[in-house]
């Protein structure tokens, strides 16, 4: 029988998997899981299933790289039926879920994508507000802090032209260049701000602060990667 990818988004925390993301995991033969997946839910692994973290550390020069990943779910799908890639948040956003179901084709095996609960939802939801609000803000962005050369090739223009909620993933290194740009292209230093950092953990912490203050309240340190920004009167 054809070996199959099934990539899962698991969300954040404990409770947060979706339905649909647990049937799969309970069928896998094979788990490969990122380094932030939530105890709880590596529980949920069947004891006889193969498990092995493949987690990055953003920061750190040795850590596995992608090409290495895909190497392992190539030989996982050489010994199992059904392999599992476990992925914290949403596996279509930021997930680099594509080349890893590029591997699975061209290891002639199938593939599809289970979604899960991205930290942007998760984190407005906590302050009880939402990305998008019909009467103020009819739509929302998402970025990265950095890009695979780790710049930012943003039109910082255009974006704070846009009157759109702003939401930057990975962003505690560049957020203070990205709020600096976005004000100087014309967007009000007083929009608000909302940052989570380590959301649905032990380490958990949040901020609600300005554009302009962004780069002040992340050089304290305080606020540690994983960490999502989102910048807009509509979150605060």
């Amino acid at each position: 029988m054809k070996s199959e990818l099934i990539i899962i988004g698991a969300g954040l925390g404990a409770k947060s998997i979706t339905l649909e993301g647990l049937e799969a995991l309970k069928s896998a033969d094979s788990v490969l899981y990122d380094r932030l997946i939530h105890p709880a839910v590596l529980e949920m692994i069947p004891e006889n299933a193969e498990s092995v973290s493949v987690g990055k550390d953003p920061y750190n020069k040795h850590c596995i790289r992608q090409e290495d990943i895909n190497t392992a779910i190539a030989e996982h799908l050489k010994r199992h039926r059904r392999v599992v890639r476990l992925k914290g948040g949403d596996s279509t956003l930021f997930a680099r879920s594509l080349e890893e179901t590029e591997t699975a084709e061209a290891c002639g095996a199938s593939s599809r994508i289970i979604p899960g609960v991205t930290s942007a939802s998760t984190l407005a939801a906590k302050i009880s507000k939402a990305l998008t609000d019909r009467r103020k803000v009819s739509g929302c962005v998402f970025i990265t802090g950095h890009s695979k050369n780790g710049d930012c090739p943003y039109s910082f223009k255009a974006l704070a032209e846009l009157g759109l909620t702003i939401v930057v993933y990975m962003g505690v290194k560049n957020g203070g260049y990205i709020a600096e740009q976005l004000i100087s292209n014309g967007m009000n230093g007083g929009t608000q701000v909302v940052i989570g950092s380590k959301l649905e953990s032990d380490g958990e912490r949040l901020c609600i602060t300005t554009l302009a203050s962004l780069g002040d309240v992340l050089a304290t340190g305080e606020y540690d990667h994983p960490a999502t920004i989102i910048i807009g009167d509509v979150s605060g």
